[in-house]
């Protein structure tokens, strides 16, 4: 009998993480209702929240900016033979001598 094994194609999203999400979309819904008839502390946080989303969506352009870079400047290289302590069983360069035991 093979084990069973969680799907990783579907992300595993709680009914609490459900609800969570639910009330603050409600929430942005309601202040941008409130901002669409004129409440000034609505249009205010709605200009917050926009903010905040348009900084996220900056921040992950310039990631992406400097990932493809990097990616197309330095390009891909293997370095798992240069020192590596997990490749073919061996131990890591000793930086430091190990001490004699103190009698």
């Amino acid at each position: 009998m093979q084990p069973i094994v969680r799907s990783r194609v579907l992300p595993r999203i709680s009914f609490r993480a459900m609800m969570l999400w639910t009330v603050v979309a409600a929430l942005i819904a309601a202040i941008a209702r409130a901002a669409g008839d004129g409440a000034t502390f609505a249009k205010a946080v709605t200009f917050a929240v926009a903010m905040l989303g348009l900084f996220f969506l900056l921040a992950a352009g310039a990631f992406l900016l400097a990932w493809l870079t990097a990616r197309f400047v330095i390009g891909e290289f293997d370095n798992s033979r240069e020192g590596n302590p997990f490749a073919k069983d061996q131990l890591p360069p000793q930086l430091l001598k190990p001490r004699e035991r103190e009698q």
